[in-house]
């Protein structure tokens, strides 16, 4: 997917007569490619803009500008007909396992609903199928005629999972898909996407804030600031050697597993946190970067290619 100049806005409207007050710049000019076969990460505090990106790309929300080639057709300009074809190679895995299943449904028919929507197949195949499906992401088929909530958070994120697989997509985005559940579950759903990406040569986009997960399971990572991309990477590099003073302290903000390394001194960002509704001029990270300088303060940077790394600063680090 090549995604180009993409801004999501949301107005701000109050009253009955929608009087506006402001715009919310959710995502705001972002431009990047996803290569076939990777896990992308996004990554960025809460409010940043994450998910909203990865649901403007399936057009779950509308964009307000810009374009997304996805098959060599933008996604953006596709009339019912053609996205309901395209959405078969386009699937997410939400968020939430207890609010992204239907309460009222069996896990048969969770999973059964895509075929029924997009394949023409009788009810002895959709059952094999759905089998098929519980059986690769670890569910028992005898749970296939109980309802969500006889299950586990893990357990109901499998269900999502198969849901998502369901008709085979190449591309997925994962927003969030382990955040809401048990650390030792976690572990589990990451080496299932795993498994699964290389049997299917799945592409994924992976949204997350936790940046453990995010170095042991992505190719390469973006960074997210106020609706903005920050920084663009290999992720061993990124981590190893950030570019952007975001980076820097979003790194060293995730938790340290060796206790040893826990007296090391923690770099604590200040200054006042910009508001999405009015961000700052220049760059929108200039009200916390220690390193600020004026320029910072009048001039927008651009996206800039450093080696095999694109960053959004006047004054890359250790450059």
């Amino acid at each position: 997917m090549k995604v180009r100049n993409l801004k999501t806005y949301f107005p701000i409207e109050k009253g009955l007569f929608r009087k506006k007050l402001g715009t919310i710049r959710a995502v705001d000019d972002i431009s990047f490619d996803i290569y076939e076969g990777e896990t992308l990460a996004i990554v960025g505090e809460s409010g940043c803009g994450k998910s909203t990106l990865g649901r403007t790309l399936l057009r779950l929300q509308e964009a307000t500008e810009g374009e997304a080639i996805f098959e060599e057709q933008n996604i953006f300009q596709l009339g019912s007909s053609e996205l309901r074809q395209l959405r078969k190679q386009m699937q997410i895995i939400f968020q939430d396992p207890f609010a992204s299943l239907n309460p009222r449904m069996k896990v048969m028919d969770i999973i059964g609903e895509p075929l029924i929507t997009h394949e023409s197949m009788s009810l002895k195949e959709k059952e094999e199928r759905v089998l098929e499906l519980m059986e690769v992401v670890g569910l028992r088929k005898a749970y296939g005629y109980r309802y969500p909530h006889m299950f586990s958070g893990g357990q109901r994120q499998r269900i999502g999972i198969a849901r998502a697989l369901a008709l085979n997509p190449k591309f997925v985005v994962c927003d969030e898909p382990v955040s809401a559940l048990d650390v030792s579950i976690q572990s589990q759903i990451i080496n299932l996407l795993q498994r699964l990406q290389e049997q299917n040569n799945l592409t994924y986009l992976f949204i997350s804030h936790d940046l453990n997960v995010v170095r042991y399971f992505s190719d390469r990572i973006s960074v997210m600031f106020l609706g903005k991309l920050m920084e663009l990477g290999p992720t061993n590099e990124v981590y190893e050697r950030p570019l952007h003073p975001y980076t820097k302290f979003l790194i060293a903000a995730a938790p340290v597993v060796d206790p040893h390394a826990r007296n090391k001194e923690k770099l604590i960002l200040e200054g006042e946190i910009p508001s999405p509704i009015n961000p700052p001029a220049g760059c929108r990270f200039h009200t916390r970067c220690p390193y600020v300088q004026e320029v910072c303060k009048r001039e927008e940077p651009q996206l800039q290619a450093i080696d095999n790394r694109q960053v959004a600063c006047h004054f890359p680090l250790e450059t």
